[in-house]
Formats: C-alpha cells, sequence, structure tokens
C-alpha cells in the first residue's frame, strides 16, 4: 500500500477497537505516527537463535501471529501485545504485533521478525513511521498463559 505524502491509505486517525475480553468495552485509540529506527531480525538462523519470543510465541516456522508481523520492541515504550501499522521508508506499510524484546531494542527501535538472514540484510537499518493502534500489557508472559489488558 502506498499513500500520498507518507501516509497510507484508508488509515483513520481515530480507530475504535472491538470489545476487550479483559474490560468488555471498546477502547478508542487516538493514533499517531511516530518515527522509529527500525531493523530486521531472524529465527532462522544456524547458531545463536532460540525461536522464542519474549511472550512465549514459537516462531520457528512463523514470522507472523494472528495474521501480523511479529516485531521487537522496547516494551517500556510500546507494550508487548500491542497492535502497530509501520511504514517503511519505501512506502510500504504492514500491520505487526509486539511479541518480542531485544537487548539492543532500546527507546523508539523496532526490529522486524524476517524468514531469513538474506531477509534481514536487505531490510537494513531504516526510520520508519509507526502507528500504535491498539496498547495492551500483558501479564504473566515467559511461560503459562498469557493476560492480557487494554491500557488507553
Amino acid at each position: 500500500l502506498s499513500g500520498i505524502n507518507g501516509v497510507p491509505p484508508n488509515l483513520s486517525d481515530d480507530v475504535t477497537q472491538p470489545p476487550s475480553q479483559a474490560t468488555g468495552k471498546s477502547t478508542k485509540v487516538e493514533a499517531e505516527w511516530t518515527t522509529y529506527e527500525a531493523t530486521a531480525y531472524t529465527a532462522f538462523c544456524s547458531e545463536g537463535c532460540i525461536g522464542v519470543t519474549a511472550t512465549g510465541l514459537d516462531v520457528s516456522r512463523t514470522v507472523k501471529h494472528r495474521g501480523r508481523r511479529i516485531v521487537a520492541v522496547d516494551p517500556r515504550v510500546v507494550p508487548l501485545g500491542s497492535r502497530l501499522t509501520i511504514l517503511t521508508a519505501d512506502g510500504r506499510t504492514f500491520e505487526a504485533i509486539a511479541e518480542d524484546t531485544g537487548g539492543a531494542i532500546k527507546g523508539r527501535k523496532i526490529d522486524v521478525l524476517v524468514s531469513s538472514e538474506r531477509k534481514a540484510r536487505k531490510f537494513g537499518r531504516q526510520r520508519v513511521s509507526v502507528k500504535v493502534l491498539e496498547r495492551r500489557v500483558l501479564f504473566g508472559f515467559g511461560g503459562g498463559s498469557l493476560h492480557e489488558n487494554n491500557v488507553d
């Protein structure tokens, strides 16, 4: 998808969310585009990859969860479980979900899960625009079941 002046088409600034399982109420988020530094990583490598995200997802055979690309974030900036839209430097957009963290992912940095080291190198380091569509807080991740609450 490409848009005019770097804004993707058909994305409203006000997003009404479906009812939360935790509260049963809709959550409206005032979504804004924010600039992040993005890199890419893979769980498909010969050594040094464990294939499990910070939230306990097995990503040894996939780069998506619930139809969205998995990304690593700083959970102090973007809570784990949050839904995002990402606009890349070349104008492509995709839906993502914050399911991982990383030692070098601090502040407004984001790491996109890709299927190979070659794709990670091709993605490189770039400035992207990120819109948080729904903020969630996951409790009890890292083993066992996840409990989530909307926070906006």
